[in-house]
């Protein structure tokens, strides 16, 4: 997962970093609700999503979506 630095306006190609080095500062989880028919994936593992946790990045707001086990033990 990526996120991109467009706040520059003199700055016509935007920065690319990866969320991975940035400090995320965990928020809340709650149950995952397919609601658009479309299969959505843990992040950690590529099993099917049941939880969706919210954490801060810089001032932003990211949501990424886990299996039952991954959330255990990637939420602390």
């Amino acid at each position: 997962m990526y996120i991109y630095d467009t706040t520059s306006e003199k700055n016509s190609n935007p920065i690319m970093m990866s969320l991975h080095s940035l400090h995320k500062n965990f928020s809340s989880i709650r149950a995952f609700v397919d609601v658009g028919g479309k299969t959505k994936y843990c992040v950690s593992c590529g099993n099917t999503a049941t939880q969706e946790a919210i954490f801060t990045v810089d001032g932003a707001t990211i949501i990424e979506k886990y299996c039952d086990s991954c959330a255990k033990k990637e939420i602390k």
